[in-house]
């Protein structure tokens, strides 16, 4: 299913037939230094035929491809929380090298929060991003984000422990 379709890029849901295209995107040490390390690296197809297949038996859309040139480039995704928070989720985004500065995960980004917040019950959105990623900081604000802190030393990546800086979005404050 189609979400937004753009000049530069289409937002839909993903297929198991992007498998290929993601694998080839995420298999990035740069891409990687930048997410959790829940995701494998290197990342091969048998990741991303994993992935598409939980995808696709969630329930609801909560993971969105970025399509560039007929080829799955990126993802947005939203956890959602449970229990007191369960009208939070946490956003993610990533989009392979090849497309890093050109305002598609931006764009993307607003489109996919706008179809999420009317079709879900969510209320809140929020990401955290690490310390050393400007880029995706400014991705966030961009999309209407509010830095709202920043948790010292709690992340550890690559050896190295550094500061998670905390953003969010409430549904109310959204501006077309």
């Amino acid at each position: 299913m189609i979400i937004a379709q753009k000049e530069n890029y289409i937002l839909r849901t993903w297929e198991a037939s992007d498998a290929e295209s993601l694998a080839v995107q995420l298999n990035n040490k740069k891409v990687w230094d930048n997410c959790r390390d829940a995701l494998p690296h290197p990342y091969k197809l048998e990741n991303a035929q994993a992935i598409l297949e939980i995808i696709g038996k969630k329930e609801g859309i909560h993971d969105f491809c970025i399509e560039v040139n007929g080829k799955a480039v990126g993802n947005i995704g939203f956890m959602p929380e449970s229990d007191v928070q369960r009208f939070n989720a946490e956003v993610g985004y990533l989009i392979g090298e090849p497309y890093w500065g050109q305002g598609i995960v931006t764009d993307a980004l607003k489109e996919a929060i706008r179809y999420y917040f009317a079709h879900t019950p969510i209320i809140r959105v929020f990401a955290f991003v690490f310390e050393y990623n400007l880029p995706s900081m400014r991705v966030l604000e961009k999309a209407g984000f509010n830095k709202i802190g920043i948790m010292h030393k709690s992340i550890y990546k690559n050896d190295a422990f550094c500061d998670a800086h905390y953003f969010e979005l409430l549904k109310e404050t959204l501006v077309d």
